[in-house]
């Protein structure tokens, strides 16, 4: 458990002196030798441009763009900026790789703004590489909004080691994290291998401030106690010193209660939220219906719809999933009427909604023909299925011994490249061995990547049913010998 207080060796981290920060002055296109006053359709052009960018009609501001390019003129740095930031704001990446173009072509020398504005651009797109590329070019350009702005680059696109790289760098280097660099780097150490660096991080963050003010830091140092350690009790320290929060915390905390098997604790925490005077959202909402599926409580699930359909958030697809997904495992009958009335109300479907309502008709038993049913309108409604998805029409395959339809799912998933995945390859071992087909079925157990022990009780299960004891035997010590362990399935 990790105790909030200051650590006793905080030496572990050198606190550097904070750097001010110089920012470059924006440099102006050259001015030729002779002065030539802009004529008014070229300033015309210039406020038509900026007038585009503040109301978000980016395609008529770029329009208005090679205009000016036709007529001679290069709009300046600061609007170059507001065009990169408009780009990012708008999540038109497309449009920002074009201005970045423009930009080299320009032949203006680029300021640091503009040149965080590129990092950020290729962050959000997720071509970290450019990012990074980008920031190597900057030299003494570089300033406290770079290095939070790589830091953040690196740890959302799940490059967690160039992340606390990155982090330890900018310290070297003389400057004073802020909580945007902290942020990043906490959301990099959210997992078992960064952890303890996190900690000693954390440390460090309780002399600066931000933990106190920060909701974002607050939220990212959430993550990862409850990620990278599965320690919900500093987790929540975090939150009940939190001296302000949002709709975002509560839900954060309630999602990662529910999701560490502690649902009963995460609806209580969604009472508090609504008695403290806090409006739950889709993402709330739908955390506590799971929180009530975990625990198999249909009454308190039907209440939670009621207050679903009193917000107006039924037909929202996030929602909707978690309603079939209770549903479908809190009914004592096994009946998926309810799941369905709440699937076949949502106006549009994603991948989560089909496998939920799949796995609904697969877990019931006796629906394996509707699931598969579902499935072919799935794919025909051009939504594209993964694991989990193949891992339940492949048990439905299993269930009616159906080895040619089995063999045309397979088809897709091989296709698709997932036949490597645990929950698809024990589905298809699972298919082959109750279709008789061993061959095939151990050839499924081979291919997966990384096989856990579920993946060696299907097979081993296989085996000893067709009576084939000495490959049972030499799977089991296999099993042994890898360290997967046994459980009481296996013996």
């Amino acid at each position: 458990m990790i105790s909030l207080s200051l650590p006793s060796s905080p030496a572990k981290i050198p606190l550097p002196s904070p750097k001010p920060t110089n920012h470059p002055s924006r440099q102006k296109p050259p001015s030729s030798t002779t002065f030539k006053p802009q004529s008014s359709s070229l300033n015309s052009l210039k406020e038509s441009l900026i007038h585009h960018l503040n109301v978000g009609h980016l395609q008529k501001a770029i329009s208005t763009l090679d205009q000016m390019s036709q007529q001679g003129t290069s709009p300046d740095l600061i609007t170059y900026s507001l065009l990169l930031k408009s780009c990012i704001r708008s999540h038109n990446y497309q449009l920002g790789h074009l201005v970045h173009h423009r930009l080299t072509r320009s032949g203006l020398e680029l300021d640091s703004v503009i040149l965080n504005s590129l990092i950020s651009l290729y962050s959000k797109c997720g071509d970290w590489q450019q990012a990074h590329e980008i920031f190597e070019t900057m030299g003494n350009k570089r300033d406290l909004v770079s290095w939070s702005a790589l830091i953040s680059c690196y740890a959302n696109n799940e490059k967690e080691f160039e992340a606390i790289r990155a982090f330890l760098d900018m310290l070297e280097c003389g400057f004073y994290p802020n909580e945007y660099c902290f942020t990043g780097v906490f959301r990099a150490c959210s997992n078992k291998e960064n952890i303890s660096l996190g900690e000693i991080i954390f440390g460090f963050l309780l002399k600066t401030g931000y933990f106190e003010s920060d909701l974002c830091v607050g939220c990212a140092l959430i993550d990862m106690f409850a990620k990278g350690n599965d320690d919900l009790e500093s987790a929540y320290k975090v939150f009940a010193r939190m001296p302000e929060r949002n709709v975002v915390t509560w839900t954060l905390m309630i999602t990662r209660f529910q999701q560490l098997g502690f649902s009963r604790d995460a609806v209580v925490l969604f009472l508090d939220m609504v008695l403290s005077g806090y409006v739950p959202d889709k993402f709330t909402l739908s955390g506590v219906v799971s929180a009530c599926a975990e625990m198999g409580s249909l009454s308190l699930g039907r209440q939670f719809h009621c207050l679903v359909m009193k917000s107006r958030l039924d037909l929202d697809v996030c929602v909707g999933c978690s309603l079939v997904d209770m549903y479908v495992k809190c009914v004592p009958d096994g009946s998926v009427d309810d799941a369905r009335k709440v699937f076949d109300r949502m106006p549009v479907h994603n991948v989560m909604s089909w496998t939920a309502i799949i796995t609904g008709y697969v877990q019931r038993g006796g629906c394996d023909r509707e699931a598969i049913e579902l499935f072919l309108k799935m794919v025909q409604g051009q939504v594209k299925p993964n694991h989990f998805t193949f891992s339940s029409v492949l048990k439905a395959c299993a269930n009616l011994s159906d080895i040619w339809l089995g063999e045309q799912v397979y088809a897709l998933v091989v296709k698709m490249r997932l036949a490597s995945i645990n929950c698809v390859g024990n589905s298809l071992i699972s298919m082959y061995s109750r279709c008789g087909n061993m061959e095939n079925a151990r050839k499924a157990f081979d291919v997966l990547f990384e096989k856990n022990l579920v993946s060696y009780n299907t097979i081993v299960n296989a085996y000893a049913k067709s009576l084939n004891s000495e490959e049972a035997f030499e799977l089991f010590n296999e099993i042994e010998d890898t360290g997967t362990g046994v459980d009481a399935f296996t013996y």
